[in-house]
């Protein structure tokens, strides 16, 4: 009998980090769009401190699933979260670089 393959618990945990990382630095910024819509537009100097926490969540998360993505390759298995969590840090921090070359 083989020896059971070891689970892939550390790159699936660098990954679901890296997308809650996403999606938690996603969160102030939707919210406050959505308050400079229906409340008040004086409201909108908070983007700058929502953009600025996009950014660095953005690269936090690319971070993390980068090291799952290490991870993976070290055992050679298990890719899926950690590239996920990768793809949508680069895509988060490519969106609010775009978002602030066309507006500035």
């Amino acid at each position: 009998m083989s020896t059971p393959a070891p689970p892939h618990l550390a790159q699936r945990a660098w990954g679901i980090a890296a997308v809650v990382i996403v999606v938690l630095s996603v969160l102030p910024t939707l919210l406050v769009l959505i308050l400079v819509a229906t409340v008040d537009e004086q409201y909108a100097w908070l983007l700058i401190v929502t953009f600025a926490v996009l950014v660095a969540g953005g690269s936090a998360a690319m971070l993390a699933g980068l090291v799952g993505v290490v991870f993976a390759a070290i055992r050679r298995r298990g890719f899926l979260w950690p590239v996920i969590g990768t793809v949508l840090g680069i895509g988060l921090v490519a969106v609010a670089s775009l978002i602030l070359a066309i507006g500035g």
